[in-house]
């Protein structure tokens, strides 16, 4: 029989711009405006998990996924 997997490992990156008004979840860095949002994508593309963060942010997040081995998907262009 098969299980649901309610846990999903993350295998890509996908990088978009923030829509909506929002501070950047990271820590200490509450007075910025998140522009950027950067969601874990599993296997099938379906999102796992989503934060949204400012450029300075965004971009340490994505240089440390990169060194882990995570596909990165730059949305930011599309509308």
């Amino acid at each position: 029989m098969l299980e649901p997997d309610f846990n999903p490992v993350p295998t890509a990156v996908q990088i978009g711009r923030c829509g909506y008004l929002c501070p950047c979840r990271a820590p200490r860095c509450a007075v910025r405006r998140a522009t950027i949002v950067l969601r874990k994508m599993d296997a099938a593309g379906r999102p796992v998990r989503q934060i949204e963060l400012c450029d300075c942010h965004a971009e340490t997040v994505i240089a440390r996924e990169r060194a882990r081995g995570f596909e990165i998907l730059d949305r930011r262009d599309w509308r």
